[in-house]
């Protein structure tokens, strides 16, 4: 009984800080994530100010809400596939198969290169060893799809340019998580033959085995759907339950991507089955997914951001200058592989040509969140790993996501107005636009 009114509480007291923000964010109009970001943080200074004024209340109070009784890559299990799966079934596929290559690009070429540049200038810089650089690089790599799309509306971006940055952020966490499996195994001295066999064909076969499975899913639900003639209720509840299934389905029984199974079962899902049903049903059933990933991507922010105070305990101001030479880094290898990459995928008939301004704006808005956050958590709490290690990989990270977010993230539509990419006033995220 206690156990059951902790965890009620818990999240009952979650949800009155969202909807706080939600309303602070309307108020100031300002995008949901950074005024979410702005709590979590105050939440996790003031921890740490009351484990110094009052220890006893802040472990027995605080402390459980903040590091619940579960290991932090629950944050990735349990909000990840709702994010994905909302994300997934709101893209436009025609669009998203013809600029398949970009977003490809974006998603695993983007990924490797954030991975070399960012751990270059960190190892150039910081006096770390180059694992451990590199492992900063991938966990920072990684863009939120809810925080990243958001921004991308509210800027008044054109449609291409958030369908660009909507399928990168769907697929590249699957690329990051990867390469911070990988690195993570190398320096906690796993044996090297594992981590040989790693690279590029197990990464293409764990990518491609999910989708597979991903689109053989959604198909079997559509099917399931259609010969049951659903209710809207039914196919609703069918819907909700097929991303948390096939998520630990695919990652623990089949070995082979969670976060490409998420998406291909959503956009089988977003094609097929709500191209069937009626308008005012397909309307419904967007509106309930959109409030349930608002609130799943508000609450691992929320949980997330308010362990960076303590990620950040011994940051030095050298590491502040490194901060923002890996953000230089970051921002330069995504705008690096879009203008190398593009003319040729274009002169050869891939996909149409994309703006120098276009490319710009998505190098400068490719905004990180949560993923990246719970990645540095896990990090931090990895025992397998050198204190200093995990450490340096985890507050870096932490400190990257809060610059950047802030820096990005409020400068996003005033660099989109100075590129003449987007009308001047934009328009409001979609979370916040819904009825």
């Amino acid at each position: 009984m206690d156990v059951a009114i902790e965890l009620t509480t818990r999240v009952g007291v979650l949800l009155f800080f969202i909807a706080i923000c939600h309303v602070i964010a309307q108020r100031v109009r300002l995008p949901d994530p950074i005024i979410l970001t702005a709590a979590g943080v105050t939440i996790g200074f003031g921890y740490v100010a009351l484990e110094h004024v009052a220890p006893a209340f802040a472990a027995n109070t605080i402390a459980p809400f903040l590091s619940p009784a579960m290991p932090p890559e629950a944050y990735l299990w349990i909000f990840l596939p709702p994010i994905l799966f909302q994300a997934a079934i709101e893209v436009d596929s025609s669009g998203f198969v013809a600029d398949l290559g970009p977003i490809l690009l974006l998603a695993i070429g983007a990924v490797v290169a954030a991975t070399l540049s960012v751990g270059a200038v960190a190892y150039l810089t910081s006096g770390q060893g180059l694992i451990a650089c590199l492992l900063l690089g991938a966990i920072v790599s990684t863009t939120d799809p809810s925080t990243v799309i958001g921004l991308f509306q509210s800027s008044g971006a054109p449609a291409r340019l958030i369908r660009l940055v909507e399928g990168e952020s769907l697929f590249n966490d699957a690329a990051a998580i990867a390469i911070t499996t990988l690195l993570t195994g190398v320096i906690s001295v796993m044996p090297t033959h594992d981590a040989a066999h790693f690279p590029l064909a197990q990464f293409l076969l764990s990518l491609l085995g999910g989708c597979a499975v991903g689109w053989l899913v959604g198909v079997v639900l559509v099917f399931v759907s259609g010969a049951m003639r659903s209710p809207p209720f039914a196919e609703y509840s069918l819907s909700l339950a097929l991303p948390n299934l096939i998520y630990p389905f695919a990652e623990r029984v089949l070995h082979v991507s969670g976060v490409a199974a998420v998406v291909c079962a959503g956009l089988v899902v977003g094609r097929i089955m709500l191209s069937r049903r009626p308008a005012s049903h397909v309307k419904l059933f967007r509106q309930l997914w959109l409030y349930q990933a608002t609130i799943a991507s508000a609450s691992v922010l929320l949980l997330a951001t308010a362990h960076v105070p303590s990620l950040l305990d011994d940051l030095r101001m050298i590491d502040v200058v490194i901060l923002l030479l890996v953000l230089v880094a970051a921002v330069a290898s995504r705008f690096g592989i879009l203008s190398v990459s593009m003319p040729m995928m274009s002169r050869i008939g891939i996909c149409k040509p994309l703006p120098v301004s276009h490319q710009l704006l998505i190098a400068w808005g490719g905004v990180r969140g949560p993923v990246t956050l719970t990645l540095a958590i896990c990090l931090a709490r990895n025992q397998d790993l050198a204190p200093d290690t995990r450490h340096f990989a985890a507050a870096m990270a932490a400190g990257f996501v809060l610059l950047n977010l802030f820096f990005n993230g409020l400068t996003l539509k005033l660099f989109a107005r100075w590129l003449g990419v987007a009308a001047p006033g934009g328009r409001r995220p979609a979370a916040i636009e819904v009825d």
